[in-house]
């Protein structure tokens, strides 16, 4: 009965359906979880932007109270508190700050102001503060105008280590508020800045999707909103405690397709947090591209069917190539190996030039039967491994370099200019193989005797320049060894 045949594609056949199956799962857990990926990523890019925003938040009332401190210093310099200079000096940071107003507070609590205005703070906690020395961050108060809120920022004013009186400023932290969140997604989402019980300190950013208002208590308002997961308002109120960052998603009742991220985390001033409140949609906008990759993956996927058929082929042509190679090299010595070097020998001096010139050489190593008698045969491999790598480094790529037998190599030549050329090479070959001492062998080296025959005057064939370059290796033998010796017709 005849065999049937296999093409190698067919032998790969459970391979390529256990990969199609495997990617096939792979694009719908893919498709599953993408939403999924989308939202952490969403979550952690916003917990990251507002955790910076608020550290920017502290720095810049930060460079503020440095500023303060510069012109306090500058102030109390000489005692006197209230000095026409001083009062110029007001006048300037007004004019040339966004500071809103900007006081000198005697120590009765009489501040007199940068555009003349004088009036009595010693009923108020933060000059007490101020007075005291203290830095003074008061609470906000909201204007009725422009619905703005300000604090008021001040320092104590010293002089000779004494405090003089207070610099104070009128600071907008609504304006600080819009500067930290308004390039930020578009400016779709807005930013509440609360107290523990969930007063509105500051309320900037976009009208269309904030909703809540200064009238409103932040807890009071969200509380009436849905929360997906484990999520819930006591989260913050933690926060609080914990002085932690984190964020939740939540959903209007009225309309259950328009959910919002609040991401929240502590200002490390007055005890307030920073929450920032944008639409799931607009937040997750910039990892959208994630659901067109889908796409682009069903897409992928049949390419790589294509590639993985054609690697396949390549993979069979590469294993073919590889054992016809296996079968032609020795595998101690990754020179070709004795059944290997006749052929492909005589291949060449076949389809060669007749008038080139040749040289065939026969190395033995010199008592190589003591070398595995004394250190053993593991030690004799490891010589026989440097004897073909070092014969590969004494040659050119194009000459053909074979073991034949335990430690018998020959070696073709091809196209020499003349016999002196191969001389020299077998000279200078001898030379550098005695120089190499072997740790195996107690540093000791190994030797070469060496046969030689020239093609095509003492043979065109393998078997003919083997039988009398073999005659002059075994002159050489002869004469002492370690030397070489080229045939000479009787």
């Amino acid at each position: 009965m005849k065999k049937k045949f296999e093409t190698p594609l067919q032998g790969y056949l459970p391979s390529i359906v256990a990969f199609i199956v495997a990617t096939v799962l792979g694009i719908v857990v893919f498709s599953a979880v993408s939403q999924r990926a989308v939202e952490s990523l969403s979550q952690s890019k916003l917990i990251t932007n507002v955790s910076r925003q608020s550290v920017h938040f502290e720095d810049i009332l930060d460079v503020n109270y440095q500023f303060l401190d510069g012109i306090a210093a500058q102030i109390g310099k000489d005692g006197v508190l209230l000095s026409q200079e001083n009062r110029d000096m007001l006048f300037s940071i007004k004019s040339t700050t966004s500071i809103d107003h900007v006081a000198l507070i005697e120590p009765d609590g009489t501040a007199h102001y940068e555009n003349g205005d004088v009036k009595d703070l010693s009923h108020r906690n933060y000059f007490k503060e101020g007075i005291s020395g203290q830095r003074i961050l008061s609470d906000p108060v909201q204007s009725s105008v422009d619905h703005e809120t300000r604090v008021i920022l001040g320092v104590p004013v010293l002089h000779n280590s004494s405090v003089i009186g207070v610099l104070g400023t009128s600071y907008n932290i609504t304006a600080l508020n819009h500067l930290m969140f308004d390039d930020l997604f578009g400016s779709q989402g807005f930013c509440i800045i609360i107290d523990e019980q969930g007063n509105i300190i500051t309320l900037d950013g976009n009208a269309d999707t904030q909703k809540i208002t200064y009238t409103d208590n932040f807890f009071d308002f969200y509380s009436k909103w849905d929360f997906r997961s484990n999520d819930s308002l006591q989260k913050i109120r933690d926060a609080f405690q914990s002085q932690s960052e984190g964020i939740l998603k939540l959903i209007q009742p009225e309309d259950p397709t328009s959910s919002r991220y609040i991401a929240y985390t502590p200002l490390h001033l007055n005890n307030w947090m920073m929450c920032y409140v944008i639409p799931v949609s607009i937040a997750n906008q910039s990892y959208e591209f994630i659901h067109d990759y889908e796409l682009a993956l069903n897409c992928y996927f049949m390419l790589l069917v294509l590639l993985l058929v054609c690697r396949i082929a390549m993979i069979h042509t590469r294993d073919r190539r590889e054992l016809v190679y296996s079968a032609q090299i020795d595998g101690l010595t990754s020179l070709y190996n004795k059944e290997h070097t006749p052929p492909v020998i005589d291949a060449f001096l076949r389809t060669g030039s007749p008038d080139s010139l040749h040289a065939f050489l026969i190395l033995d190593i010199d008592k190589f039967k003591d070398v595995n008698d004394t250190w053993g045969h593991a030690v004799g491999d490891v010589i026989l491994q440097r004897v073909g790598a070092f014969l590969k480094a004494q040659f050119r790529d194009e000459d053909i370099i074979g073991r034949i037998g335990g430690d018998e190599f020959v070696i073709l030549m091809k196209n020499i200019g003349s016999k002196d050329i191969a001389l020299k090479r077998v000279e200078a070959m001898l030379g550098q193989i005695r120089a190499v001492k072997h740790a195996e062998m107690d540093n000791q080296s190994i030797t070469f005797s060496v046969g030689l025959a020239f093609s095509p005057e003492q043979g065109i064939r393998f078997d003919e320049l083997y039988r009398n370059a073999d005659k002059a290796l075994y002159q050489t033998k002869r004469g002492g060894r370690n030397n070489y010796t080229v045939y000479e017709k009787a």
